[in-house]
């Protein structure tokens, strides 16, 4: 990891190894926000209140489940990009919200304090799926150390059609991780069957706290970006199995919380905090290209913030920078304290290839204070 007064740099391709898309060098990776819906969709404003203080999202707000007791489905939901073409996903999604149009990408975000069981059902009713050797899918906390019973890895004998993940983590694990499906990844994976898993510090009493990582700072407001690209090729119906599509990756969209984001006047996601707070944000990065995460400022200059995690982990110090690189399967979480006049800052993330560093795009949100 490099790091500089400007950036911090993560250039490692994480081996547990979440999507590759590509033979040649795209990243491998297998092993609570809300989002403004794009692309044609009607946008509704969205106040969430926590225990942190009162956030105002122009959203479709992504659900926060509690990991100690839920049931996840599998549903393909169809989104229209920019330029009018339709893209099938396929996403977990709380049971019972099928129907009902609930099911979205990214999926649900999976929260679980420390010293708690999680709880999690994979229904597979109805589920879409690849035919045999592909058939099904799993629940892989991708990074985390749990007994391989609970990994969700086929080879290593994980069910496929269905199962119950039960398992604990310690404070070790405070801040911001992933799950998604093991199944074929690298077509599962960009299929979008990824979502945040947010590991929170508890006191005595099992209350959830807000810190950053067990025995960091506190923080007022939380936001998490769950980081995507999308290769239409790989969602197309003879995109199977071996298919030689899978040799290669060439991404056309490019996403923060399914969202699009093209400019500062169309973004992702807008975000409304107080002024003076601070603000946690959590990069959850599940694409197969880099994505350097920064924020402008009204006039275009950078604003600093400091990250205290890495993969779910404490840094050995805080690093205050001004921008950070999120690699495949990569998860980072900072803090931004927001100064005491009202302004509106422009956190953005440029999409670039793993094989030659070259920009695919920009996405954009809003932080309003």
């Amino acid at each position: 990891m490099k790091l500089t007064t400007s950036s911090l740099v993560n250039p490692r391709l994480r081996g547990h190894v979440l999507a590759l898309a590509t033979l040649s060098a795209i990243a491998m990776i297998a092993g609570s926000a809300d989002a403004r819906s794009m692309g044609g969709t009607t946008t509704t404003t969205t106040t969430t209140t926590t225990t942190m203080g009162t956030a105002t999202t122009t959203t479709a707000a992504i659900p926060v489940l509690d990991a100690r007791s839920t049931t996840l489905v599998v549903q393909q939901v169809n989104k229209t990009m920019h330029d009018g073409v339709n893209v099938p996903f396929w996403v977990f999604c709380a049971n019972g919200m099928g129907g009902g149009g609930g099911c979205q990408l990214p999926s649900p975000t999976l929260q679980l304090g420390v010293g708690q069981t999680a709880n999690i059902v994979l229904n597979m009713m109805m589920a879409p799926q690849e035919a045999a050797p592909y058939q099904g899918h799993t629940i892989h906390n991708h990074g985390m150390d749990v007994s391989q019973a609970e990994d969700g890895v086929p080879e290593t004998g994980a069910a496929v059609l269905g199962d119950t993940y039960t398992y604990k983590v310690d404070s070790r694990y405070v801040g911001s991780h992933m799950y998604h499906c093991h199944v074929h990844t690298v077509k599962h994976l960009e299929m979008g069957m990824y979502g945040a898993l947010i590991i929170k510090d508890t006191d005595s009493a099992g209350n959830l706290l807000n810190v950053i990582n067990h025995g960091g700072p506190t923080y007022d407001y939380e936001w998490n970006m769950v980081l995507s690209a999308v290769d239409p090729a790989y969602h197309a119906n003879n995109a199977v199995g071996d298919s030689t599509v899978f040799s290669d990756y060439n991404p056309k969209y490019y996403l923060i919380n399914g969202n699009e984001g093209l400019s500062k006047t169309a973004v992702a996601q807008a975000f409304t905090a107080a002024t003076g707070k601070k603000v946690a944000i959590r990069l959850v990065g599940t694409s197969s290209v880099n994505a350097t995460f920064s924020i402008k400022n009204a006039s275009g200059g950078s604003q600093s913030f400091t990250v205290y995690n890495d993969d779910g982990f404490a840094l050995p110090a805080p690093q205050t920078v001004s921008s950070v690189t999120v690699s495949p399967g990569s998860n980072y979480d900072l803090i931004v304290t927001l100064p005491t006049t009202s302004s509106t800052w422009y956190p953005q993330v440029t999409y670039t290839s793993v094989r030659n560093g070259i920009a695919y795009g920009t996405v954009y949100t809003s932080l309003a204070f």
